[in-house]
This record gives structure tokens, sequence and C-alpha cells, in this order.
């Protein structure tokens, strides 16, 4: 509904009035600041608080000094099984880990004593697969009830490797055989017991660092012929393997996990006798690197692991083996 001109008219003498008299309509009220320890805002024109990585060592420690070891997530605990402790020697031992209270429980142990291993969750059963202790081992562990047995084989032995869960595989990449390098091939099961080739990773490593995300697995670095690698390499569960970054600088025996929308690169080591405490951080959409700070010490071949307070850092190498944790969260 149109106005009538005697009202368009009364509009337009107010306006002409308020400017000859240099009124100014008053500003808005400025947004009430967000409470402590709040990154809400009701402002629309301004962005969220960005969150901030805090990493610290738990005030609990390990039943014992433990590194290279399978660390699987269950119902908010991690089944801690296998590894390496001192004497350089391979353990069967298991036990439960309470993240957030550091409670320990001690578990049937495996059926065969493993490290330089790697543990998943898979289709509702904890896997351990593969791993070295005396030579490389070829054995795909499964717990069933409360005990361990041996479900099945792969191809060939293999340590050193990286395991992950992609859709309805489980897939193994990278490792050492004791007879190659390195192992090129990517492996994949749909049952945990039964394996088959899939691909080929373009840079063949061991002691990668990777994690599944966006229908991949992004494995970054490694080792091959005792030469820490730059390679970022990305593997979908078609078995297509390529290089998509490079690392600011050569890696391997770190430790990786996604948070939020990046990956974070934890630890490793930088030449095999050179542990670091430097952590990147990896954006898959633009697939560049920034610096996310270091950790407490430095550290290198730990089992990572994601509870329901933040990533966990599970023992390791600093350079000897620990019995601490480190929690990685964002706030």
């Amino acid at each position: 509904m149109r106005p009538r001109p005697a009202a368009v008219l009364a509009i337009a003498m107010m306006l002409l009035m308020q400017g000859c008299s240099g009124a100014h309509a008053p500003e808005p009220a400025a947004p009430n600041p967000p409470s402590s320890g709040s990154t809400k805002t009701t402002d629309p024109t301004r962005a969220p608080a960005p969150q901030r990585l805090v990493v610290a060592t738990e005030p609990w420690r390990l039943p014992y000094p433990l590194a290279r070891e399978a660390v699987v997530p269950v119902s908010g605990s991690f089944v801690v099984a296998g590894g390496l402790v001192a004497g350089d020697r391979s353990t069967d031992q298991v036990f439960t880990l309470d993240p957030g209270t550091g409670h320990t429980r001690a578990a049937a142990p495996l059926a065969v004593p493993v490290h330089d291993t790697a543990g998943i969750a898979f289709q509702g059963r904890l896997l351990v697969v593969g791993g070295g202790n005396a030579t490389e081992q070829d054995v795909v562990q499964v717990r069933i009830g409360k005990r361990w047995s041996v479900a099945g084989h792969l191809p060939q032995p293999r340590s050193d490797l990286t395991t992950a869960v992609v859709g309805p595989l489980a897939l193994v990449l990278g490792g050492y055989d004791a007879t190659t390098v390195a192992v090129p091939s990517v492996l994949a099961s749909t049952d945990g017991a039964h394996w088959r080739a899939l691909g080929n990773l373009p840079v063949p490593v061991r002691y990668a660092a990777g994690v599944a995300r966006g229908h991949a697995v992004w494995l970054f670095g490694g080792e091959r012929a005792g030469v820490m690698q730059t390679a970022v390499q990305r593997v979908d569960a078609s078995g297509r393997a390529r290089v998509v970054a490079r690392l600011p600088q050569a890696l391997g025996h770190a430790s990786a996990v996604a948070l939020g929308a990046r990956i974070l690169l934890v630890g490793g080591r930088t030449a095999s006798t050179a542990v670091t405490a430097r952590m990147w951080w990896f954006d898959p959409a633009s697939r560049s690197f920034t610096r996310a700070g270091r950790l407490p010490r430095p550290l290198s071949d730990s089992a990572v692991a994601v509870g329901p307070d933040g990533a966990y850092l599970v023992g390791g190498e600093s350079p000897s083996l620990t019995d601490r944790v480190v929690r990685v969260v964002l706030r």
C-alpha cells in the first residue's frame, strides 16, 4: 500500500530538519563480550575465536615404558597391545587404559608377542596386524571374548606398517618384510582374516604416519633404506595411490591424528638418531603445512588414539622408551 502525498511531505520535512540541525542517529550499542572461557559471540559480523591447540603430559604413567605398540580405542578406553619393552624385547602383554584417569587393568596376552605392529577396530573386533619379534610376522591376531588368537595371515611377513579402515575395507600400507627395503604393496581385507593386494605406493616406505580421512588414507613421510622421506601419499579404497604433497622436512616414525578439519603430524625422527618435538598442521583441502608448535619433549614411535577428551600419544621413544602419555586437544 503506497503512502498518501501528505504523509510523504511530512516525512521529507522531518528529514530536512534533522539534516539542518546537524543531529546524528545514535550508534548501535556494542555487543556484550563473551563470558570468560567462552569462544561464542552473538555478533554476526565477528568471526568465532580460533581454537587453540593444547598439549600436556598426563600426570600418571603407564605400567611400564613402551613403544611401537598397538593402541585401539574401545568404548572410551584404550586397549594397549604388544610393543617394545626394556631389553629390546617384544611383549605379548595387553592392558586396558582409561585415558581420563590413567587407570590400567591387565588383560589376556596376545597369542604372538610383537612390536612395530598396528591395531584397528574392524567389524566389531579388535585386530593386531603383523609386527615383528625375532623376525617379521604375518599374523593377524583377533580378540574373541577376552582371549587373543591368530585369525589369519598377511600374504607376506610385515612389520613397521600402517593400518586404517576406509569404508568396508581394512587396509595395510607400507612396512618391512625382512627382504625388501620397504614393501610397496597396499593390502585390503573385508573380514580381517583374508587379505589381497589392492595397489602399490608410489614411494614404498616403512614407519610412516597414517590417518584415514575423507574416504582415503593420508600417509606422511616414513623411512626407506634408513633415510627419512618427505612424500605425502593419498591412497583411496580403490587402491589408487599418489604423491599429493611434500613435508616441510624429511620425517619418519611420527604420529598423525585428524583433529577438526585438519591433520596434526606429531614428533618423529628427522634422521635415524634425531628425534624431534616439532608438530605440523596439514590441511587436506589446500594440501599445505603450517607450524603447530612443539611437544613437551622430543618423541617418536608413539601409538596415537583418540579418546573422549582429545588425542593421546601413548608411550614412545624420547629417545629412550617412555611410560608417559601426552594429550593433545583443541580448545
